[in-house]
Order: structure tokens, then C-alpha cells, then sequence
């Protein structure tokens, strides 16, 4: 699965990500604490996961360890 994920912090202390490849689209957050909470709900998705998907995770893997 090809997937790029860049983020930003701007001038203004928002924080954009950029995701590219399998997942599309621009999310932005308003300061440093809500894009926290966002990455927070993140991690409690994949630990409540039973079984995640391997495409998911290779999506996460570094590039020499596939």
C-alpha cells in the first residue's frame, strides 16, 4: 500500500496534514492540543482493533523493514 503522510505546523501554530497515495485529503487543526486529541483517537482505534488489517499496518511500516 503506497501511502505519504506530511504534516505542517504554519506560522499561525495550525497543523496541516497532507495524506497521498491509498488515503487523499488535507486535514487541518487549529493548535498543537486538538491535533493531539486527533492522534489520541487514532491510537485508541487501533488498540480497540481485534484483528487490523495487514494492509493497514504495512501502510505503516518503515521503507526497509517490508
Amino acid at each position: 500500500m503506497d501511502l505519504q503522510v506530511d504534516i505542517y505546523q504554519c506560522g499561525s501554530n495550525h497543523i496541516h496534514v497532507v495524506l497521498q497515495g491509498q488515503a487523499e485529503g488535507i486535514a487541518a487543526f487549529g493548535n498543537f492540543e486538538i491535533f493531539v486529541k486527533f492522534i489520541e483517537a487514532c491510537q485508541e482505534f487501533i488498540n480497540g482493533q481485534s484483528q487490523i488489517p495487514q494492509a493497514f499496518l504495512d501502510a505503516f511500516k518503515q521503507e526497509g523493514n517490508k
